[in-house]
């Protein structure tokens, strides 16, 4: 059970539930004059798990996260600032939050190997995902390039597969093959796993991706088995398919 970041999570909550009259009156579990709210981790779904009940009624799910043994405290406050949120809209408060306006975009390191580096290289190719990139900085307080990539690249790579586009596909393409050869391997291996999630349901778009990496076969080769670890990992599958 991966219950060990839980306090993490209510930290970052802590603030809303003072500024709306809650009290705590159980474990992780909170009340104002107008409902109950929890946090529970669930082991069976490596989940936690944001719960509400109006007054006089049973609990219902408002939001759940995957997280497992692989996630830390960073990623716990993420997971807490999602929750408050959530909440927030459920509840109709008016919350102040960070202002997206002031985010720095990502730049390029030296070396070209880290995530902020591509990051950049596909904000410079698609620049319509740069106020989405400010927004989602804004909201978790740190990049979590996974889930980012899954609501932006994902769906617009494969968008661009399909048109067959050979201009479109060539421009970010030239960063992918760029990235495989210098990224480091957290770097590689997220890219890989936008482009396996962006072709793994369609015929289409894997014939497309077949030709466009006809020189590469090696290349082609990773994505095709991390395409197929997307299908069972429900970790994976989450963030980068939307």
């Amino acid at each position: 059970m991966d219950n060990r970041y839980i306090g993490k999570v209510i930290e970052e909550m802590s603030s809303f539930f003072e500024e709306n009259g809650f009290k705590e009156i159980g474990n992780c579990e909170y009340q104002n004059e107008k409902c109950k709210v929890k946090v529970e981790y669930d082991d069976a779904r490596q989940m936690y798990a944001l719960k509400k009940a109006d007054e006089g009624g049973e609990y219902s799910e408002l939001s759940a996260w995957l997280f497992d043994d692989s996630q830390t405290e960073r990623d716990a406050a993420s997971v807490g600032i999602d929750f408050t949120e959530t909440l927030s809209e459920s509840l109709g408060v008016k919350k102040n939050s960070r202002v997206a306006a002031a985010v720095d975009m990502p730049t390029a390191n030296k070396d070209g190997a880290d995530i902020g580096t591509f990051a950049k290289k596909v904000l410079d190719v698609y620049p319509q995902f740069k106020e989405p990139y400010r927004a989602h900085i804004a909201k978790y307080g740190n990049f979590l390039y996974l889930n980012f990539f899954g609501e932006t690249l994902v769906p617009q790579l494969k968008e661009t597969l399909i048109s067959g586009d050979k201009k479109a596909i060539k421009k970010i393409f030239t960063v992918f093959e760029s990235t495989y050869i210098t990224g480091d391997k957290d770097t590689v291996n997220a890219m890989l796993a936008c482009i396996a999630a962006a072709v793994c349901d369609d015929d289409k778009v894997k014939a497309n991706l077949a030709e466009t990496l006809k020189e590469n076969d090696h290349m082609l080769k990773s994505v095709t088995a991390l395409g197929e670890k997307i299908k069972t990992n429900k970790k994976l599958s989450a963030a980068l398919i939307k």
